[in-house]
């Protein structure tokens, strides 16, 4: 776990540019490295590349062999000390199962909900 003066690292999933960018815009505003990546493929190589990631924002729909809810669930099996967010802008089935130890924002409520989300799992200070 970082400490207070270390950026946590995340990983950005969303195939979405101008959503993925405003949200990395967002959590580097708020004192998180990101890493974006627009595929689960992608993802998946930068977690397993990197000791250093923190945590996992995943879109639930992704582009790639697995989709957000099987990135998610396999990021939780494979790094349970990583904080996992799943975000969609669907509110029905298709938008869950978050794993355990997950949590899910709802893409409307992202620019209000993501950071404290994942200050909580963090341990971080808000």
């Amino acid at each position: 776990m970082p400490s207070q003066d270390q950026h946590s690292v995340i990983v950005l999933v969303d195939e979405e540019r101008t959503i993925r960018q405003a949200t990395a815009r967002h959590l580097r505003e708020a004192a998180f490295k990101v890493v974006e990546a627009a595929a689960s493929d992608e993802a998946l190589k930068h977690l397993e590349s990197s000791s250093t990631v923190h945590g996992l924002v995943t879109d639930a729909h992704l582009p790639g062999r697995i989709n957000g809810h099987e990135l998610a669930s396999l990021a939780r099996k494979r790094w349970p000390d990583l904080a996992v967010v799943m975000m969609s802008g669907h509110s029905d089935a298709t938008s869950g199962p978050v794993p355990p130890g997950g949590e899910f924002v709802a893409k409307p409520y992202v620019t209000t909900h993501l950071v404290p989300v994942l200050n909580r799992l963090l341990g971080r200070g808000s």
